[in-house]
């Protein structure tokens, strides 16, 4: 049996789902044809689970211009198979460096919450769909639905899902809704790209919307069963607190979140997620699943 692709997107106003959802389709080809030569199945289902309509009146309008659903995509080039030594040096000292200034950062968060502190007037002036999440009942039932509906749908196929931003803290709870369910969906793979799961006063949430209000320590949603891959840039200032491994238990297939760390090469947008679609974590991680 095949496996299908569900995705869920992150906050913001986007595109009509039928644009946005093929737009995210050419960016897993690219992907797929920068890194590992191949492209997805034919007999791969791709859904997307749409929510950006309970929030915006009307969705973004293509400019009349654009001949390309992605522009950028067609001036990323494939990587060279070898670098020289010194380019292995400069890249591994750069990535070094990279790595102690988030640990810093993490470290930071975790004991004090500065960023999190931070972020409390910011969520609500700035990123008021977040902020409604998680403070307005009938606005989180309603961003859930479109998700809840397609993983009860496919709920007897192997599911891989996607989800970007916001769309990762929606998914979570979703997860351990229907985990709960005589039924459960089985998610093969769940990828998080640029979530804001690791960061302090998201997480002070999510035992009350996960129904978990004693909870000690959040743990991966029973209903993945084979893997969790949270993808973050360390320059996505979304997820501050790019590690996840340390802050989620394993659930009861002993599956916890595995880390991997990419460079986002959409222009000027570490977070965006065309950069994430195309980045090779999904040729490393889906291979074999979702190609030909």
């Amino acid at each position: 049996m095949y496996p299908i692709i569900i995705a869920i997107h992150g906050r913001g106003n986007k595109l009509p789902t039928t644009t946005l959802s093929a737009h995210w389709q050419q960016a897993l080809q690219h992907g797929l044809q920068r890194y590992n030569q191949s492209q997805l199945h034919p007999q791969i289902d791709f859904k997307m689970a749409y929510y950006a309509d309970h929030f915006y009146q009307q969705p973004l309008v293509l400019s009349a211009s654009t001949t390309t659903a992605i522009p950028h995509i067609y001036t990323i080039k494939p990587l060279p198979a070898h670098h020289s030594n010194h380019n292995n040096q400069l890249r591994l000292t750069t990535t070094n460096t990279s790595l102690w200034s988030a640990k810093i950062t993490e470290w930071m968060e975790d004991k004090f919450s500065v960023f999190s502190f931070i972020s409390k007037p910011f969520l609500k002036s700035l990123l008021p769909d977040i902020h409604h999440y998680f403070h307005d009942p009938s606005y989180q039932q309603a961003v859930e639905q479109p998700l809840i509906k397609l993983l009860n749908q496919y709920q007897h196929r192997p599911i891989i899902l996607l989800s970007h931003s916001m769309g990762t803290v929606i998914a979570y709870n979703v997860l351990h809704q229907l985990s709960r369910q005589t039924t459960p969906p089985q998610i093969s793979t769940w990828f998080t790209f640029g979530s804001p799961l690791g960061l302090t006063s998201v997480k002070g949430f999510l035992p009350k919307i996960t129904q978990q209000p004693n909870v000690k320590k959040l743990a991966t949603p029973d209903c993945v069963t084979e893997q969790w891959i949270n993808v973050s840039d360390k320059t996505d200032i979304v997820c501050i607190d790019h590690d996840l491994s340390d802050d989620y238990l394993a659930n009861r297939h002993h599956i916890k979140p595995q880390d991997c760390y990419i460079t986002n090469d959409y222009p000027g947008n570490s977070h965006k997620s065309y950069g994430y679609l195309w980045s090779d974590v999904i040729a490393k991680y889906g291979i074999p699943k979702v190609t030909l």
